[in-house]
């Protein structure tokens, strides 16, 4: 009640949003937001830092449906380009981001261009990236290549007649001590590439040495029509993966059968090596010209698992595809679509309310210590051209850190001033010496 008394009215801050977007990457999941937004008629810009969109589905041959990724990525790419709602800009790189939600501005360099561009959101669909491995030989051997390298041998039909035995080996340079995590997607690409390998040539012999098989959901049948159709699965553990050797032109593996409880020698005609996915070598930069974490991967990390799979805690920015974990094709494509949803709760708005409980700077007592700008979570102090603190009332969420950190008492939060809080103790103080 002592507090009431002093209460004032809260006025909210408006801003104007800038309506269109910008997305950055041009994969799969870049190019769904891109279109989605453009088919909400939000003008998009689309940034790629390759010379071609597409990422990394270009590399896909196959699905473990019927479809041709190939042709769905063309009709995709197709779309993008012809949509008068979207620019794309290739080979481009991002000098800085600045703003905040509903009015930000990046910096491109664009074909040895500086092009400032303004927009009222940002989602992040940078990808990722294959792990270049270093283990079983790889690179020493032309009959040892990853599994991309082997589906594109298969595609051209490039692969000798003469290559027979297959030998695929997964979880290499994941979940191990450089990358601890599961990279998700291995497992059912050595399925899918080893059903078309037998496909092809049924007179082919598959082993998959794995550590754990995770063809979850659906994709579980695939894995039980590759055991149907002959394809080995042996499975090894960490303490004791396979050894490769090349010895007089042979290539050989032995790895240790958990039920025969003895070694087992393979003589493969190939060696296929599942490897890791790894995030993109920019996030970290990225992370910090958007003022957004990442995960203790690299990948880019949400504000809420559960309650905001797309969303940053920094207002404004959403996420979708291999940027923030290994996906799928279909995965990626569903939280591309939901990240426009969410951009398009603030695009669709011509203003932005602030927060009525936001810090205010008294000028007279500031003197631009700039400590209240580094305890500010939400960046949202910065000096004016006196040198004194401003705080900007649209990113302010009022948590109070700047006032209990300012020695000058310089920073008053609205409905929590000083002589507020002064008369709730003054208040509870009286009560209990009645």
């Amino acid at each position: 009640v002592a507090k009431a008394r002093l209460l004032e009215p809260l006025k909210k801050a408006t801003l104007q949003v800038v309506r269109s977007g910008l997305v950055i990457g041009g994969g799969v999941a870049g190019m769904t937001a891109a279109l989605g937004l453009a088919k909400q008629g939000y003008k998009t810009h689309l940034v790629e830092k390759t010379s071609e969109l597409g990422g990394n589905v270009k590399h896909l041959r196959y699905l473990i449906s019927d479809e041709d990724p190939q042709e769905k990525l063309n009709e995709l790419i197709e779309d993008v380009e012809s949509n008068e709602n979207i620019e794309v800009f290739k080979s481009a790189e991002i000098l800085s981001i600045d703003g905040y939600v509903g009015n930000f501005t990046t910096r491109l360099l664009h074909k040895g261009e500086d092009i400032e561009l303004g927009h009222g959101i940002v989602i992040v669909a940078t990808g990722a990236d294959e792990y270049r491995p270093t283990e079983y030989r790889y690179g020493t051997d032309e009959r040892i290549v990853t599994q991309f390298e082997f589906e594109k041998l298969l595609a051209e039909g490039k692969l000798s007649p003469k290559v027979k035995n297959i030998v695929m080996i997964q979880c290499v340079g994941s979940r191990g001590e450089k990358v601890p995590y599961c990279s998700r997607i291995c497992c059912t690409t050595a399925v899918k590439n080893s059903l078309r390998m037998v496909d092809e040539n049924p007179q082919s012999n598959v082993h998959i040495l794995y550590r754990d098989v995770r063809t979850y959901g659906f994709r579980e049948d695939a894995y039980r029509l590759a055991a149907e159709k002959g394809i080995n699965f042996l499975r090894f553990d960490v303490e004791s993966k396979p050894r490769v050797k090349v010895e007089k032109g042979r290539l050989s593996v032995k790895v240790y059968d958990q039920n025969l409880m003895e070694d087992i020698q393979l003589a493969p005609d190939m060696l296929v090596l599942s490897v890791a996915t790894l995030p993109d070598p920019n996030n970290e930069d990225m992370s910090k010209s958007l003022k957004v974490p990442l995960s203790k991967d690299g990948f880019f990390l949400e504000a809420h698992m559960k309650l905001r799979p797309v969303d940053f805690a920094t207002e404004g920015v959403f996420l979708c595809g291999s940027a923030h974990s290994p996906k799928f094709i279909d995965e990626s494509i569903s939280q591309a679509e939901a990240a426009v949803s969410r951009a398009c709760t603030v695009l669709s708005r011509e203003f932005l309310e602030a927060e009525g409980i936001v810090s205010q700077v008294i000028s007279d007592k500031c003197s631009g210590c700039e400590t209240c700008i580094l305890v500010c979570p939400y960046d949202a102090i910065e000096k004016d051209d006196k040198g004194k603190a401003l705080v900007n009332a649209l990113l302010c969420k009022g948590c109070g850190a700047c006032v209990a950190a300012c020695r000058a008492g310089a920073i008053q939060q609205h409905c929590f001033d000083d002589n507020q809080l002064l008369s709730i103790i003054k208040a509870a103080f009286q009560g209990v010496e009645s």
